[in-house]
C-alpha cells in the first residue's frame, strides 16, 4: 500500500470510491472530472491517493483556507473515502495522518471535516482518532 499525491490518471478509480461513499446520488462523471482536475491544479488543494495493486482504494481531499475562529489556517477534509472491502485495516487512520502531515507543513492550526448524518460509522471512527464534534453543517441551494 502506498499513500501519494493524486495524479490526473486516479480519477478512473476516485469516481467507484464516489459511487460508495454516495449510493444514492446520480453523479456525473463529467462534472466531477473537471473538479478533480482543478483540485489537482490548486495551489491551495491537496489530494491524496492510497495505491493497492495499482488501484486506487482510498482518496482523501482537503483544502488550505483561512479561518477567523482559528486565528489561522486550517485544512478542510472535503472528501474521505475508502473502498468498503478494505475498511477496517487502518487505512482510514493512515491516510488522515498523512493529511495531518501535510497540513501541519503548510501551516495549519487544526484541520476539520464534516460528514452526513446517516454516516455514524464513520463519526466513530473520527472521534476514535481525536476528532470533536463542535458544530453543524448548514448548506443552501443557490
Amino acid at each position: 500500500m502506498i499513500i501519494r499525491d493524486s495524479i490526473p490518471e486516479d480519477f478512473t478509480d476516485v469516481i467507484l470510491l464516489f459511487r460508495q461513499l454516495w449510493p444514492g446520488k446520480e453523479l456525473s462523471e463529467s462534472d466531477l472530472m473537471v473538479v478533480f482536475y482543478r483540485g489537482l491544479q490548486q495551489e491551495y488543494d491537496e489530494y491524496l491517493s492510497v495505491e493497492y495493486n495499482e488501484k486506487v482504494i482510498g482518496f482523501c481531499a482537503f483544502a488550505i483556507v483561512n479561518n477567523f475562529w482559528q486565528e489561522g489556517q486550517i485544512a478542510y477534509v472535503y472528501a474521505m473515502i475508502v473502498d468498503e472491502s478494505f475498511r477496517g485495516k487502518g487505512i482510514g487512520t493512515e491516510i488522515l495522518k498523512k493529511a495531518f502531515d501535510k497540513a501541519k507543513l503548510r501551516g495549519c492550526k487544526k484541520i476539520e471535516l464534516d460528514s452526513g448524518f446517516p454516516r455514524e460509522k464513520a463519526h466513530k471512527f473520527y472521534e476514535k482518532i481525536g476528532f470533536e464534534k463542535r458544530a453543524y453543517l448548514f448548506s443552501r441551494d443557490l
